[in-house]
């Protein structure tokens, strides 16, 4: 029991001496804080010490900056991405409205052609073609089913295209004006000469069979005249369609006749839509 007890008192012992001495200490801060001494030490201490704040306060100047620089930085990869999202959205849905546009306006040229034209007609989309034009045909979109048959004129908004050479339930192959076995009758608008256009191998037209002595020039205007020539064209134009503008006139002296080399109205590497005219 006895030795139990001086445990205790060795362990109170134990804990009250630091703690005696940290308020003895303490007193004499408090005491000795308005001395010369101690504001002198606290003086050279603070010197010593804002320096090192001041090398702290910058790095952590600096540390702020750069978090925010990275913050911003993420940010900006962010509004980025988002605006090329939406200017890509953009670009593509401009692209259709501009595209919308365009065959509307097609439509619309093709609508205002029908009511002109006193035969029954259908629009049709060009589907195929020879990029290399060698064939001089075109092949549509639209056959039997819709009532096409074979002989039936085609045009464009522009003029004359050609007659449909062949046809299929849902599809129809177009002869050009331009191909060598084409024949159509014709007329020069103005001084109402008349001969047979043909198609060439190129993209231009030839009107053989003009008298020299008719008045024509270039940039006449060459229409379908709506005449059958003997047993050569069976299958008739209607009258007045354009064909073209004559480019260059040739002639020979020794004949009675001048051949005119002819722009078609139509630039038939162009065509999207065209007009099936039923004149049979």
């Amino acid at each position: 029991m006895a030795s139990l007890n001086r445990a205790r008192r060795t362990t109170q012992g134990s804990v009250l001496r630091p703690f005696a001495l940290l308020v003895v200490v303490s007193l004499l801060l408090l005491g000795l804080r308005n001395t010369d001494a101690v504001r002198g030490s606290s003086t050279f201490l603070t010197q010593l010490l804002v320096p090192v704040q001041r090398v702290l306060a910058d790095l952590g100047a600096a540390g702020d900056r750069i978090t925010s620089a990275i913050t911003q930085i993420d940010r900006l990869r962010e509004d980025n991405s988002r605006l090329q999202t939406d200017n890509d959205r953009l670009t593509l849905e401009n692209v259709r409205l501009r595209e919308q546009a365009v065959v509307g306006q097609q439509a619309e040229r093709l609508l205002a052609l029908q009511r002109t034209v006193p035969f029954e007609s259908v629009p049709a989309p060009v589907i195929a073609r020879d990029p290399a034009g060698v064939l001089h045909s075109i092949v549509l979109g639209i056959g039997t089913d819709d009532g096409v048959k074979i002989g039936h004129v085609v045009l464009s908004d522009q003029g004359l295209v050609g007659r449909v050479s062949e046809v299929g339930t849902n599809y129809s192959k177009v002869l050009l004006v331009t191909d060598s076995s084409s024949v159509v009758s014709a007329l020069v608008q103005g001084s109402r000469a008349t001969g047979i256009v043909r198609g060439q191998f190129g993209d231009s037209l030839i009107m053989d069979w003009l008298l020299q002595t008719e008045p024509v020039k270039e940039g006449d205007v060459v229409i379908t005249a709506g005449l059958g020539i003997g047993d050569e064209l069976r299958s008739l134009y209607p009258k007045g369609l354009v064909i073209g503008r004559i480019a260059q006139i040739q002639t020979a002296e020794a004949a009675a006749y001048n051949r005119a080399i002819i722009t078609p109205a139509v630039d038939l590497r162009r065509l999207e839509h065209v007009l099936v005219v039923k004149t049979n």
